[in-house]
C-alpha cells in the first residue's frame, strides 16, 4: 500500500463544482473535485498494457480525467460517464478527444452498448456511494459489473477508512475489496479500493425486482447482446437519464 501526498488549488472550475453540490448535495459527491494526487492514485491502478476502454463514471470537472490521461490511457481509449449536462459541457471543452457519454451509471450497460463499446477493461469511479441508497449502489455495481471482464477490476476511491461498498452489497453481488492506497494530505483524506469479483463471497440473496429479477450480472450480458448499437459521438445524450 502507497501513500501520497496532495496540493490542491481553487479554480473557476472548483467552484463551479461547489456550487453545483450546493444546489444537489445528492449527486454531487463532494466539495470540490478530486486532489491532485488522489486522481493520480486513482489512475496509477491502471494497466496500460492491457486492452479495451477505461470507463470513468462521475467525470466531474475532469481532475481523475486529466491524471487518466497523464498515466497513459489515450483519449480514444478512455470513456466519462457523467450524469450532470453542465459537467458533461466542461469535459468536453476540456477533453475534446475524449468519450463523453451523458447518462446515469445505473444504466451503464445500455450505454455503453449505445455508444458502440464492448471491451472494458477497468471501471474508475468517483460516485458517492456511501450517501447513495444500497438500491442505487446495487444497481450502479451490477451494471458495471456486467461490462467488465471476469478479471476486470471496479476502483473507487473514499473519504474514509471503511470499505465504500457495504459486506452485505460485497456478498449479493460476489465481489471482494481491498485498500490499494492511502492519499493522506488529500482534502479530506482518502483511500482508494480495488473490487473484483470473488465467488468465494456470494451470498444467497433477496433479488431486486426494479433492476434484475434474478440477483445476477449474467441476464444483463444477455441482454445487452441484444440490443443495436449507434457509433459514437463526443456527447452521447441518454433518454432515460434520472
Amino acid at each position: 500500500m502507497r501513500f501520497s501526498p496532495v496540493r490542491n488549488r481553487l479554480k473557476k472550475s472548483e467552484l463551479g463544482f461547489f456550487l453545483l453540490w450546493l444546489r444537489r448535495p445528492t449527486r454531487v459527491g463532494a466539495l470540490v473535485p478530486s486532489g491532485r494526487a488522489l486522481a493520480a492514485a486513482m489512475a496509477s491502478r491502471i494497466d496500460t498494457n492491457v486492452p479495451g476502454a477505461v470507463v470513468e463514471l462521475g467525470g466531474g470537472t475532469g481532475s481523475i480525467t486529466e491524471a487518466i490521461l497523464a498515466a497513459g490511457t489515450t483519449p480514444k481509449d478512455l470513456v466519462v460517464v457523467e450524469r450532470e449536462a453542465k459537467l458533461c459541457a466542461v469535459l468536453a471543452q476540456r477533453f475534446p478527444d475524449v468519450r463523453i457519454l451523458h447518462g446515469d451509471a445505473r444504466n451503464l450497460d445500455e450505454l455503453l452498448a449505445a455508444a458502440g463499446i464492448t471491451q472494458v477493461k477497468v471501471v474508475v469511479s468517483s460516485l458517492p456511494l456511501l450517501s447513495l441508497d444500497s438500491g442505487d449502489c446495487r444497481r450502479i455495481l451490477t451494471s458495471a459489473f456486467a461490462v467488465l471482464p471476469k478479471d476486470g477490476e471496479f476502483l473507487q476511491f473514499t473519504y474514509g477508512p471503511a470499505s465504500p461498498i457495504s459486506r452485505e452489497t460485497r456478498q449479493s453481488l460476489g465481489i471482494a475489496g481491498r485498500r490499494a492506497d492511502w492519499v493522506l494530505y488529500n482534502l479530506p483524506p482518502a483511500a482508494v479500493w480495488r473490487y473484483r469479483r470473488d465467488p468465494a463471497e456470494q451470498t444467497v440473496c433477496a433479488p431486486d425486482p426494479a433492476y434484475d429479477s434474478s440477483g445476477s450480472v449474467a441476464p444483463l450480458r444477455a441482454r445487452r447482446a441484444t440490443r443495436p448499437t449507434v457509433a459514437p459521438c463526443t456527447i452521447t445524450e441518454n433518454t432515460t437519464t434520472t
